[in-house]
């Protein structure tokens, strides 16, 4: 069932934001988005995940470390029991005007770039290994 992947679309909402039930309708498309895109017959996991979120916009408007925990919130009892099992978290912001060619991104990522709005791209995955502290 892991890994899986979805896209929301829209600007994210961040933490911080003075508008409460803006941000509660964004954790809610999140969560429809990803219950809709929940692999057949699964259930949140118990077991230790992967999350990678990117950012594609066209400008920078909020801090990326405040645009996290509403998505890794929104996630929790479908994905994952609880939030507390994301061992490892890969976060990043990409620009919409610096992709011309889509042939080298995934068809999911390749077809929101199509659609030139801005949205976020999310992936669920098994850990990594753990590593060695003097690697």
């Amino acid at each position: 069932m892991i890994p899986f992947d979805f896209i929301v679309t829209g600007s994210p909402v961040s933490l911080q934001t003075n508008n409460r039930a803006k941000l509660q309708e964004w954790k809610a498309k999140i969560r429809e988005t990803v219950a809709e895109a929940l692999p057949l017959g699964m259930s949140a996991t118990s077991e230790p995940v992967q999350v990678i979120i990117t950012h594609y916009c066209f400008t920078q408007i909020s801090d990326l470390d405040n645009i996290i925990k509403p998505i890794v919130d929104a996630m929790n009892s479908l994905v994952y029991v609880d939030d507390r099992q994301v061992s490892d978290l890969t976060v990043k912001r990409r620009k919409l005007t610096e992709f011309i060619d889509f042939t080298a991104t995934s068809p999911l990522i390749a077809e929101a770039l199509a659609a030139a709005q801005e949205f976020i791209y999310v992936k669920i995955d098994l850990p990594t290994e753990p590593m060695e502290l003097n690697q």
